[in-house]
C-alpha cells in the first residue's frame, strides 16, 4: 500500500473506522483502487465518499495534520443500561445514522403521521391475519416512514443497539440493528420504536437510541413506547401469556402459541416470546427452539432488505450512496 494511503487510512483507524471495515462493508465503492489517494482528482474523490459515508468533515480529511472530525449529527438520546457509556455506542451511531439519513432523502411517498396502537392494528388486519414483521413494515413504508437493518459496525464500536430513529425534517426512518433472523424478536423492536414515533420522542434532525429493547422500561419515554408496542402487536395493553405447567415443551408451548395466536391475531413468535418473558430465567433456550418450530427457516433481515431494495426510490441518490446502502444492509443493487 502506498504511503499516502497508508497514511490516510491510520488516521481513519484513529477515529475507529478500520481499512477492512472501509473497504469491503462501507464508505469507498467497490471499483475503488488505493493507487488513487496519490492523485489529486481521485483523493478529492475518496474525501467525498468518505465525508458522505462516515459522516467526516471534509475539511479535516483535507487536512493531514488536522485530527479527524466527525459531523454534527444533532441531539441523540442514548436509551443505555447502567455500565454502558455513550462513548461505547458512538460509532454504532454514527452508521446507523448515515444509513438512516440516506434512506430519508430517497423516499417517494410522503409522510403520514404515525396514529395510535389500536388505528395502526385495526388497519393492519383489514388485510392481514395478524400484525406480523413483514405486515408492519409494509405499513411503516406506506407511511412514509423507511425501515432498514444494519447490523455490521466497526470493529471498535464496543456496543451496538437493538433500534434506532432519526428524524429529519419531520420525517423518522427506523434502523433495526439485532442480528438475528426471528420475525417476532424483530417485530417488538420495530412496534417500540413506532412507540418512541408516535410520542415525539425523537428529537428533530436528531436520533434516539436503544441499546436493549425488552420490555424492562429504563424510564418513562421507554415505558411509553413498550405500552404502544404491546397494544398495537397484542390488541390491549398490558398483555401477558402463562401457560400451564411452570416449564412446557418446546412442542407445547409452539402448539398453543399457534392455537392462540390464530384465535386472537397475535403474532405467535410473539406469544413465545411474551411467556418466555414471564417465566424467565433459564427458559429462553426452550422458547428459542419453540420458534424453530413454528418457522424453521426465519429470515427476518431478509425480508427487511426486501422491502428496502422495492420501496426506496434509488434514482434520487448518488451511485456510491446507492452502492454503499445496500452494503451496509447487506443486499445486491436491483436490477
Amino acid at each position: 500500500m502506498n504511503a499516502t494511503a497508508n497514511a490516510l487510512y491510520e488516521r481513519l483507524r484513529d477515529v475507529g473506522f478500520t481499512r477492512p471495515y472501509i473497504r469491503n462493508v462501507a464508505a469507498l465503492p467497490t471499483w475503488w483502487d488505493d493507487s488513487l489517494w496519490d492523485d489529486g482528482l481521485g483523493r478529492a474523490e475518496g474525501y467525498i465518499h468518505l465525508s458522505r459515508h462516515l459522516g467526516i468533515d471534509i475539511a479535516t480529511l483535507a487536512e493531514p495534520s488536522t485530527t479527524l472530525r466527525l459531523k454534527d449529527f444533532g441531539i441523540c438520546k442514548y436509551k443505555k443500561t447502567a455500565g454502558t457509556t455513550e462513548d461505547e455506542l458512538f460509532l454504532s451511531r454514527v452508521i446507523a445514522t448515515r444509513a438512516a439519513q440516506l434512506a430519508v432523502t430517497a423516499v417517494s411517498c410522503s409522510y403520514e403521521r404515525i396514529p395510535t396502537a389500536s388505528v395502526i392494528r385495526n388497519n393492519i388486519l383489514e388485510t392481514n391475519s395478524t400484525v406480523g414483521l413483514e405486515s408492519l413494515v409494509d405499513f411503516c413504508w406506506k407511511s412514509g416512514v423507511p425501515v432498514i437493518h444494519v447490523s455490521t459496525f466497526p470493529s471498535d464500536a464496543k456496543k451496538k443497539p437493538m433500534g434506532f430513529t432519526l428524524r429529519v425534517e419531520g420525517r423518522p426512518a427506523i434502523v433495526l440493528c439485532l442480528n438475528n433472523n426471528q420475525p417476532a424478536k424483530q417485530l417488538f423492536i420495530l412496534a417500540h420504536e413506532l412507540g418512541h414515533v408516535f410520542h415525539d420522542h425523537v428529537p428533530e434532525n436528531g436520533s434516539l437510541l436503544d441499546e436493549r429493547v425488552d420490555g424492562e422500561g429504563l424510564d418513562e419515554e421507554e415505558t411509553s413506547a413498550d405500552q404502544f408496542a404491546v397494544e398495537l402487536l397484542n390488541g390491549r395493553s398490558g398483555a401477558a401469556y402463562t401457560i400451564n405447567g411452570r416449564w412446557p415443551k418446546a412442542e407445547t408451548l409452539a402448539e398453543v402459541a399457534r392455537g392462540y395466536g390464530r384465535q386472537n391475531h397475535i403474532d405467535t413468535g410473539l406469544v413465545v416470546l411474551n411467556t418466555a418473558h414471564g417465566i424467565g430465567g433459564g427458559f429462553w433456550p426452550v422458547a428459542n427452539a419453540a420458534l424453530k418450530l413454528l418457522d424453521p427457516a426465519p429470515n427476518a433481515i431478509g425480508s427487511i432488505r426486501e422491502r428496502l431494495a422495492v420501496n426506496l426510490d434509488w434514482e434520487q441518490l448518488p451511485e456510491d450512496s446507492s452502492e454503499f446502502l445496500m452494503r451496509i444492509t447487506g443486499r445486491e443493487l436491483p436490477a
